[in-house]
């Protein structure tokens, strides 16, 4: 096995920080990292803007992200995924008007290379929104463009980029005399994807990004490509991938195909892209929340395969919340015994975990979108970067970042052993599953097997103590929300909602 390695002053850094932040309690057990150089990963989510301020204007920025990456590397985090970083009118950047830039509040391109390069010298992948099945109608593609349509001058150049009609056709707005395609929002012109100027354009900002050394894309809303034609988007997807590793052979592709139907994903997977999100695991009719709330071992055992079997070839990508579907927190109904043994359940799982920023110390945020995009906890609410417009809510419901790291029972030490234990194990990412027998409904056993390594994973679902014998293997790790995991003669103490790791 190919290992990872940053380099040694880096190493030392995060060590040294990893006591740090278990200063004061010393009760949360870590076992040594064994990273395969390949593109499983646990992926971090950040909204750039509400994350770290480095410079007092309120604003989150690169420089705060650059700073906090030896705090998502101790978590166990080995990729993050920033949220649109280019130049937009709105607060969300889902509108680009640049491609080939940052947006000024974020920082510069020089601020961008920085953050890409004390990223991979903690071992941290980077990979950023690719936003191409729209622009904003404030690009300078689309403004010329509708200009010239409506006969007021303007330049030819562009106006292929985007889909035109003198009808009002479903998913059209209007713009003087003339009708553009536009599905997600009047505000978001739709690209045209089969013109061959376009697809030239694409590849250039990928190229661009892959060349400043960022390691993949997240494909936002693949459903999009083309409304309603799942294989022909998918078959852009193939494209993206292809066009991708020409220039970075290793590149990360993840795409948003929001469905909660496992033969549309199974088609996307179809694609050759590593992952797409796995919806069917997430939210509040998720898999995981489900196998919580009905302390259901059956169903996870089920749903452990389905997430699996989906992705065939590629990687899965399950999580619980993000930016659209509302926080973790908020799924498991504010109870920490739960939202803790969500996450255990979720890591359990093969392929790559995502998390939304602040889920690991417990952050909520309404239906109303703003709301999910508070900033992030670090101590005070005081000290947070400025709410984005439209915020109707800033409740923080579990202490910060700098409370909780001291806090062995914290949520925050909770994710962390998740990670460090699939960190740990390259058996829970990528094995093969088998269901050891025992006769207990509330508790799950079975075993994952990936290459020479072979790993035990006992789960109590229940909310009392399991005891459970005739499970062979030594005791490498408990994950419990409460508690502690004992091994004795053979057999296995759980707590309740815990997991055990044996090898």
């Amino acid at each position: 096995m190919k290992k990872k390695f940053c380099t040694l002053i880096c190493c030392l850094v995060a060590g040294l920080l990893s006591l740090a932040g278990l200063a004061g309690c010393g009760k949360v057990s870590l076992l040594e990292e064994n990273l395969i150089d390949d593109n499983y990963d646990n992926y971090y989510e950040i909204f750039v803007r509400s994350f770290k301020d480095s410079d007092g204007d309120g604003v989150g920025d690169l420089n705060g992200v650059t700073e906090k990456l030896d705090y998502i590397r101790d978590l166990g985090y080995t990729g993050i995924w920033l949220m649109p970083i280019h130049p937009s009118p709105s607060y969300h950047g889902y509108d680009v008007t640049d491609y080939y830039n940052v947006h000024s509040d974020y920082g510069t391109l020089e601020d961008y290379e920085n953050l890409i390069q004390s990223a991979h010298d903690r071992g941290i992948k980077v990979i950023i929104d690719l936003v191409v099945n729209h622009t904003s109608s404030r690009h300078p593609w689309f403004t010329s463009s509708v200009v010239y349509k409506n006969g007021n001058g303007g330049s030819a150049e562009y106006v292929d980029y985007y889909n035109w009609s003198t009808k009002n056709l479903e998913g059209y707005n209007k713009n003087g005399n003339i009708y553009y395609e536009s599905h997600f929002d009047s505000n978001m012109p739709d690209l045209n994807l089969d013109s061959s100027k376009v697809r030239s354009e694409i590849e250039n900002i990928m190229k661009f990004w892959i060349n400043k050394g960022t390691d993949g894309f997240r494909l936002d809303g693949v459903l999009y490509y083309y409304k309603g034609q799942d294989l022909k988007s998918a078959d852009f997807c193939k494209w993206i991938k292809q066009t991708a590793v020409k220039y970075n052979p290793k590149a990360y592709i993840v795409g948003e195909a929001w469905t909660n139907s496992i033969d549309s994903l199974s088609d996307y997977y179809e694609s050759g892209c590593d992952s797409f999100f796995c919806f069917p695991a997430s939210q509040a009719s998720g898999y995981v929340a489900a196998s919580v709330n009905t302390n259901s071992a059956a169903t996870y055992w089920s749903s452990s395969k389905i997430v699996k079997d989906m992705a065939g070839n590629g990687i899965p990508a399950p999580f619980i919340g993000n930016h659209d579907t509302g926080r973790a927190a908020g799924v498991m109904q504010r109870n920490p015994d739960k939202i803790k043994f969500a996450y255990g359940l979720l890591s359990m799982y093969n392929g790559n975990t995502f998390t939304y920023y602040g889920d690991e110390i417990g952050m909520i945020g309404s239906q109303n979108d703003p709301d999910k995009r508070i900033g992030m906890l670090w101590d005070t609410k005081e000290n947070t970067t400025k709410a984005p417009p439209g915020v109707t809510s800033t409740e923080y419901i579990f202490p910060g970042v700098k409370k909780q790291l001291k806090d062995s029972n914290s949520i925050l030490n909770y994710y962390k052993v998740c990670n460090n234990a699939r960190n740990a194990f390259p058996a829970i990412m990528r094995g093969e599953s088998k269901l050891l027998a025992n006769d207990d409904p509330f508790v799950l056993a079975f075993q994952k097997t990936y290459g020479d390594e072979t790993v035990k994973i006992v789960i109590n679902f229940a909310e009392s103590e399991k005891k459970i014998g005739g499970i062979e293997g030594t005791l490498a790790q408990g994950i419990c929300v409460s508690g502690k995991v004992k091994q004795s003669s053979g057999t296995l103490t759980l707590p309740k909602y815990s997991i055990a790791i044996l090898k």
